[in-house]
C-alpha cells in the first residue's frame, strides 16, 4: 500500500517501556530486565524493518523548564535523545512515526522493528523514537539530584514532544498543516493519549495502549487481576492455583508473626536473615513480585508465565512447598544462588545521584519521583481485597520511600495524585480519535479505559494478553485476538489519515 495523500505525521510511543510494579524487593526489576532483554533480541533476531544504517542517533537540545521564561533566559537546558529511521520514508508523501519513549533508557531498535514499524512500512513512514527525559542519555550530570527532579513531570515531558515536532518538521521541510497522530505503551501509552488530549492541533489521533491514564495512590485493583488471572482457563490458570498460592502466603504471614524467620530462611534461600521489619517487608514483596511479574509479561519468559506457575503450585498438596518450588526455579531463570532480602540493598538506587548515561533499564530513582509526585500506582495487599499476597504489603511501607529519598510526606501524594487526574480526565480523558487498548491478563487495565467514551474515542479490550502485546512484533503464534485487534487498530489509524487527506 502507498498513500497519494499529502503528508502525515504518526507519533508512536515506544515498543511499550513497561511500568515498574514494584519498588520494595528486587525481583520485579529482574523480571523487567530480562523482559526487556528479550524483547530487543527477539526484535533483533525478528523481522527487522530497518537498515542498521538507516538509524541516526540525534540530540535536541530542549529548556529544562517549558513554562519558566526565566529558567529559558538563563540558558538551563538538557540534551534529548532522538533515533531517527528514514529508510521507507517518502517524501513528500510518506508519514512519521514518533516513538515516545517511557520511564527508561530508548533502544535504537524501536526505531526499526514491532508491530508499528510492521505499520510504517507500508506507509511509507519516517520513523522517529524519542527518549523521555531525565531518562537513558537524555538527562544532565546533575539530573538526580533532587532540585533537578523538580523538573521530571508528564507535563514537561509532552512539551519535549512539542519541541520534537517543530524540530523534525523543520529539519525534514514540514509544514504545520501537515497532521500528526501519536501511538503509545504503557506510561508512554498515557502521554500518548494526554499528548492528544493537550496538543490537538499537533495531533490528530492516538494510541493508548495498556495506558493508565488515571492515576490511583492506592492501587489494590492491581492484585485483584493478578488473582483473577491466576484463576483464568485462558492462560492456563486454576481456582486451586489462586488458592494454592494464597493459602502460602498466609502461612508465611503466620510463620513471621511467630518469629519463625529460619525456616524461611532456608526455605526460600534468604542470603541474609529477616529478622529486621523492613528486610521482612522486602522478602514477602520478592516473592510475590515472582507471580507479579510473571502475570504482566505473560508468556514472555520461558518458564515464568502462569501456565508454569500453576503447574508448580499444584504439584503438592503443602503450599508453602510449593511456593519454595517456584522460588527455586525462579532462581534457576535468573543465575541466582541465593535471595537478597536486605531492605537497604533493594533501596539503593533510590539514593544513588550518579549520572550514567550508558545505563540501560529502568530508571528506578526517577520513576519512583515521579510515582511520588503525580501518580502513585502503588500496589498494596489490603485485607478487604482479593490479593492472594502478603498483607505486610500495604500502602504505608511504599509511600515512606517518598519521605525518606524525597522528602515528601505521604499525606501529600493524595493532593499531587488528585490534580493529576484533575490536569488530564482521569479514566475518562476528553478528547477524540483516541484508541484505548488493553488486554485482560494485564494488571494495569484496571487503570485504563475499557469501554469507548464517545463515537471517536474507541476502546479495544483483548482477552487473554498482557501488557502491551499489540505493539510488539507480530508473529504466527499470536492469538486471534491478538491479530484482529491489531487489524482493527491498523484500520482505524488508516481512516484517520484518510479523513485528513480529504481536508487537504
Amino acid at each position: 500500500m502507498k498513500w497519494t495523500a499529502p503528508v502525515f505525521t504518526v507519533v508512536i510511543a515506544a515498543l511499550c517501556t513497561s511500568l515498574c510494579e514494584g519498588i520494595l524487593g528486587n525481583h520485579f526489576w529482574k523480571i523487567r530486565r530480562l523482559v526487556e532483554t528479550r524483547r530487543i533480541n527477539g526484535l533483533s533476531d525478528g523481522q527487522i524493518l530497518g537498515k542498521p544504517s538507516s538509524v541516526s542517533e540525534l540530540f535536541i537540545t530542549q529548556p529544562l523548564d517549558h513554562f519558566d521564561r526565566l529558567s529559558q533566559e538563563a540558558g538551563e537546558t538538557f540534551q534529548q535523545r532522538v533515533f531517527v529511521n528514514d529508510q521507507f520514508y517518502e517524501t513528500p508523501k510518506g508519514p512519521v512515526f514518533l516513538y515516545i519513549g517511557g520511564e527508561g533508557t530508548l533502544n535504537p531498535m524501536a526505531a526499526k522493528a514491532g508491530f508499528p514499524a510492521e505499520l510504517a512500512k507500508p506507509h511509507g513512514a519516517l520513523i522517529v523514537a524519542a527518549e523521555h527525559r531525565f531518562y537513558g542519555a537524555s538527562i544532565n550530570d546533575d539530573g538526580l539530584k533532587l532540585d533537578s527532579l523538580r523538573h521530571l513531570s508528564s507535563q514537561q515531558a509532552l512539551a519535549d514532544l512539542a519541541e520534537v515536532h517543530t524540530y523534525i518538521s523543520q529539519r525534514y521541510n514540514l509544514s504545520r498543516d501537515h497532521p500528526w497522530v501519536c501511538f503509545g505503551g504503557s506510561y508512554a501509552g498515557a502521554l500518548s493519549a494526554w499528548f492528544r488530549v493537550k496538543y490537538p492541533h499537533l495531533v490528530v489521533g492516538a494510541l493508548a495502549s495498556s495506558a493508565p491514564v488515571m492515576a490511583l495512590t492506592n492501587f489494590e485493583g492491581y492484585n485483584d487481576v493478578v488473582a483473577a488471572s491466576l484463576e483464568s482457563s485462558i492462560v492456563g490458570g486454576t481456582e486451586e492455583c489462586m488458592t494454592q498460592i494464597q493459602q502460602a502466603f498466609i502461612q508465611i504471614d503466620a510463620l513471621l508473626k511467630l518469629g519463625n524467620h529460619k525456616m524461611l530462611e532456608g526455605y526460600f534461600k534468604s542470603c541474609q536473615p529477616v529478622t529486621d521489619p523492613l528486610d521482612r517487608l522486602t522478602f514477602v514483596s520478592n516473592l510475590a513480585s515472582i507471580i507479579q511479574g510473571a502475570v504482566q509479561y505473560n508468556r514472555e519468559i520461558p518458564g515464568l508465565d502462569i501456565d508454569t506457575i500453576c503447574g508448580i503450585m499444584q504439584v503438592t498438596s503443602d503450599p508453602l512447598a510449593n511456593l519454595a518450588s517456584l522460588n527455586l526455579k525462579f532462581m534457576e531463570i535468573m543465575n541466582m544462588s541465593c535471595e537478597n532480602n536486605s531492605y537497604t540493598e533493594s533501596v539503593r538506587m533510590l539514593a544513588n545521584t550518579t549520572v550514567d548515561r550508558k545505563a540501560q533499564g529502568a530508571g528506578i530513582r526517577q520513576w519512583t519521583w515521579q510515582t511520588c509526585t503525580q501518580f502513585g500506582y502503588y500496589q498494596t495487599c489490603d485485607a478487604n481485597t482479593s490479593c492472594p499476597f502478603s498483607h505486610l504489603i500495604d500502602l504505608t511501607s511504599q509511600t515512606q520511600l517518598c519521605r525518606d529519598f524525597f522528602s515528601i510526606s505521604p499525606k501529600d501524594i493524595p493532593k499531587f495524585v488528585g490534580f493529576t487526574n484533575e490536569y488530564y480526565g482521569g479514566s475518562s480523558p476528553r478528547g477524540s480519535k483516541i484508541i484505548f487498548s488493553n488486554g485482560s491478563i494485564d494488571p494495569w487495565h484496571k487503570l485504563g479505559v475499557l469501554t469507548g467514551l464517545s463515537a471517536t474515542e474507541q476502546a479495544v479490550f483483548i482477552e487473554g494478553t498482557a501488557h502491551c502485546n499489540d505493539l510488539m512484533p507480530s508473529k504466527p503464534k499470536d492469538p486471534p485476538q491478538l491479530t484482529a485487534a491489531r487489524r482493527k487498530i491498523a484500520s482505524i489509524i488508516t481512516g484517520w489519515l484518510k479523513d485528513e487527506q480529504r481536508v487537504y
